[in-house]
């Protein structure tokens, strides 16, 4: 694959490549937290260490999911066509299901803008989640569209920690600017949901750690926790395994005893599972998302019926 252009974020070297997509919306039957992904990127500037999409790379034939980035540029256009198919429902999507789609690309590309026309023109409720400030760009277009339908925003963070952070997230904004987004959009959006994911053993599921996520969501008005540990799988384990030894080696044989699949050992998450549901009792946060139902689409009535 040739690529058209190269930019730098944070001493790093990405190379991009402008796209013409077929298809936009994606499905699939496990609601996360809704069953359509609307994707503007492949790739994701973030870095997230962690995250699962990473082996979706190898489908294009790309090594890194964090520099390797391809662009929709037609995205918008795509979109209004999808729209416009009879049998679509007017189901809630998520805006960045395997990448943040306010990633640091997007300040050059602005995408965004032309995907919330498309939404606006069909009233179409959508779920947005980013961990980037650049979102802030976009609150009165949000803030105008939140008027005809309904939009739903989160954001996920892990540690308080910003020398934790800034190896694990290296591209994200701080867990704190992440809440203050969040509280921003307090009464304009239908929902504000803080999701403290991935809980990572050892290093995010600590007493004060803990304590903080619950407290300043209670105290920025959040209505929202959604909790869920680290999950490895495939070839993301080796990678995280890797980066943890060299940069948290004092854990490292201890998580990896926890780690011996790739979900969390049951007793470890037991317990913190405890702790966390004493928080949702202390900080009185219970709430639960619901996404939007679905529209029927019209049926035209028969001539002879």
């Amino acid at each position: 694959m040739s690529w058209s252009n190269s930019v730098h974020f944070f001493n790093i070297k990405f190379l991009i490549k402008e796209i013409k997509a077929k298809k936009v919306l994606t499905y699939h039957p496990n609601a996360f937290p809704t069953n359509w992904d609307l994707n503007p990127y492949r790739g994701c500037t973030i870095g997230c260490k962690y995250c699962y999409a990473q082996y979706t790379h190898k489908y294009l034939d790309l090594d890194n999911f964090f520099t390797d980035i391809l662009i929709k540029t037609n995205i918008h256009v795509c979109l209004e066509k999808e729209f416009q198919n009879k049998n679509w429902k007017h189901e809630q999507i998520k805006i960045g299901g395997t990448t943040d789609l306010y990633q640091h690309i997007e300040k050059k590309y602005e995408l965004l803008p032309k995907i919330y026309d498309v939404i606006k023109k069909h009233k179409n409720p959508i779920f947005i989640q980013t961990k980037s400030t650049l979102i802030l760009r976009d609150f009165e277009i949000i803030k105008e569209l939140s008027k005809i339908t309904t939009v739903d925003i989160a954001t996920s963070i892990s540690s308080f920690d910003e020398s934790i952070r800034k190896v694990i997230e290296p591209g994200a904004a701080s867990a704190m600017e992440r809440i203050e987004i969040l509280s921003k959009f307090k009464g304009i959006c239908r929902t504000t949901t803080l999701g403290f994911m991935p809980i990572i053993p050892l290093l995010s599921d600590t007493e004060e750690n803990l304590e903080t996520t619950f407290m300043l969501a209670k105290e920025f008005g959040i209505n929202n926790i959604v909790t869920s540990f680290l999950f490895l799988r495939g070839e993301g384990k080796p990678k995280f395994m890797k980066i943890l030894k060299s940069n948290f080696a004092e854990i490292y044989t201890d998580f990896s005893k926890l780690y011996a699949n790739s979900t969390v050992n049951e007793e470890h998450s037991n317990r913190i599972q405890v702790k966390i549901q004493n928080l949702r009792r202390k900080y009185d946060l219970y709430g639960i998302y619901s996404p939007v139902e679905p529209i029927e689409p019209t049926k035209q009535l028969s001539l002879f019926s």
